[in-house]
Parts: structure tokens; sequence; C-alpha cells
């Protein structure tokens, strides 16, 4: 078995082990089981278990979140983009829900491991971006209140789906995630009649 094939093997038995077990079930032993790779071989390819952890929660999300990216990256219509957008974040939740204790728990390791902080910060500044470049072409089109700034909304959006995401964990019989989402919609082309945003409404 070739060295790439067994790295590859061994993020991918890491990914698998947590998604079921849990960080605390990923163990090197249960890892290699996975993987039919010796426990030499974790610290010959990643130097340690926790570097090996850490890159496959990385890839687990960069995976969770490239749907969205694809999206948000088409010159398809926003009227498309919008029906697309709830499929994507149905599957996000349902066809894809396996993947998101996995997810949850690179939120858990970032707390002490500056790998994992880092990528969850670079993955998130590509979602935010693309949000922004996207709200930017429907300003441009007037299918948005123009008070909307990009920059903003990107982040509030973001930060939306995480605390939908973490809820949907923590509890699954609360509130409909796609039901959420459509308030957060209706909320905001409702305040589309407010020319200023909510700012110009305090002022008032």
């Amino acid at each position: 078995m070739s060295s790439a094939s067994t790295k590859s093997q061994l993020i991918e038995a890491t990914r698998s082990a947590i998604r079921d077990l849990g960080i605390g079930g990923a163990t090197a032993r249960e890892i290699t089981g996975r993987a039919s790779a010796n426990l030499a071989s974790i610290p010959y390819h990643f130097g340690s278990k926790d570097t090996l952890v850490a890159e496959a929660l990385l890839v687990e999300t960069r995976e969770l979140i490239a749907p969205v990216l694809d999206l948000l990256a088409s010159d398809r219509p926003a009227a498309e983009r919008a029906t697309e957008a709830v499929t994507v974040l149905n599957n996000l939740f349902e066809a894809s829900r396996s993947q998101v204790p996995v997810y949850l728990a690179a939120l858990a390791v970032s707390s002490h491991s500056s790998e994992v902080a880092d990528g969850l910060a670079d993955l998130w500044a590509d979602v935010r971006k693309a949000l922004a470049a996207d709200i930017t072409r429907q300003l441009k089109a007037d299918a948005l209140p123009q008070w909307v700034d990009p920059q903003a909304m990107a982040a509030l959006i973001l930060s939306l789906v995480n605390g939908i995401v973490i809820a949907s964990q923590v509890d699954p019989e609360g509130p409909d995630h796609r039901a959420v989402a459509a308030q957060f919609l209706t909320l905001l082309l409702a305040a589309g009649g407010m020319p200023g945003g909510i700012n110009e409404g305090e002022q008032a």
C-alpha cells in the first residue's frame, strides 16, 4: 500500500470513527483498526493522533460546506439559487446528518487546536466572501433592500446557520430548521419596507 493511500485511509477511518463514536471514541487503536494499518502509521504520517484528528475534522467540514460554496458560485438567476438553497440546506441537515456531529466536534476541538481553529476560520471566510458576493449581485438586481450590508449580512447568515446546526443536535425536537430559515427570509423581506433598514427605524 502506498504512503499516500495509507494516509488517506487513516483520514477516512478517523472521520468514520468520529461519526460513529465521537471524538473520545476515535482512539489510535480504533482508527488504525478501521484503516487496516498499524499503530506506528499515525505518528509516521501525521506526527501525532491530534494532528490526524485535526486534518480529518477539516476534511469533513470542507466536504460539508462544498455544496453551499458551489451554489453561491453559480451564475444562475437569484431566484433559482434561492430555491436551490432550500434544497442544499435541507441536505445539510438530512442527507449529511452524519457529518454534522463531526462539524460540532471541530468547533469543540478548535478551542485548544490552533490548526482546527485556523482551518475553520479560513472556511468561514470563504463562505462569507461567497455570500457577500451573492448578496452584492442581488442588491444590484434590486432583489434585496438597498440598506443591506453584504459583509454584515453574510456574517449574520453564517451565524444563523451555525446556530441552527447546533440547535438541531442539542434539541432535535425543537423548531424545524427549514421553518427557521424561512422565517429569517420573511423577516428580511419584510424589513425591505424600511428604506434605511432597522437603523433608520430606530432613529425615527
